[in-house]
């Protein structure tokens, strides 16, 4: 059994382009980068001697005015972001965490969470399940059924989610390793594996 000792948990949030933070520092910096621009034709502009206004509508206005009505209305934008990061912080962002291993078990984070306590842990495996002709998709799952009696197929060995990261653009995959370490030093009896690639078949399904 792992240890009554409580110790830090191992978090895996999400992370990339789909999380408010990140598109509120990408929205930042691309505000910014309008800004500096501005200032920089001004700037150049004035030290000619020559017109502003020729440069900057040539810029603002160019593409039917889409630069100026996206410049005016990002400021909104970064507002209602930094409301929602705020927001965010305050529910101490559960629905960014997609993985927690810790000394009371296992939970799955995204759309179906679920914790599973290290009691009917059985192992930890990553998988790749062949979701379309072309495409194989990996998943984390928790073993809910010891390894000479599971089925043929791995959406029976228990609850799983994709693999932390794969989903998330410019997003950082959970590394394998990673995962070993937070289970060995929680559960060092629970067995984490990496079967590869696994094509499940529904009429292969026993149990």
């Amino acid at each position: 059994m792992p240890s009554t000792q409580l110790s830090e948990p191992f978090v895996v949030k999400r992370h990339g382009l789909g999380t408010t933070k990140t598109a509120l520092a990408l929205g930042t910096a691309v505000f910014g980068a309008l800004v500096l621009l501005t200032l920089g034709i001004v700037g150049v502009q004035t030290i000619r001697g020559s017109s502003v206004r020729e440069p900057l509508e040539a810029v603002w206005l160019s593409w039917g005015g889409t630069p100026l009505i996206f410049a005016v209305g990002l400021p909104v934008l970064l507002l209602v972001g930094a409301i929602t990061a705020l927001e965010e912080r305050r529910e101490e962002d559960t629905d960014d965490v997609l993985l927690t291993v810790d000394d009371t078990g296992i939970h799955l984070g995204g759309e179906q969470p679920r914790t599973i306590p290290w009691g009917e842990v059985r192992g930890v495996c990553r998988v790749e399940r062949h979701e379309t002709e072309e495409t194989w998709e990996p998943r984390l799952v928790v073993m809910l059924v010891d390894e000479n009696a599971l089925p043929r197929s791995t959406k029976a060995w228990g609850p799983s989610c994709p693999w932390p990261g794969t989903h998330e653009i410019l997003g950082r995959p959970l590394p394998y390793d990673a995962l070993v370490s937070a289970v060995a030093q929680r559960a060092p009896q629970i067995p984490v594996t990496d079967r590869g690639r696994v094509e499940d078949r529904s009429d292969l399904l026993q149990g």
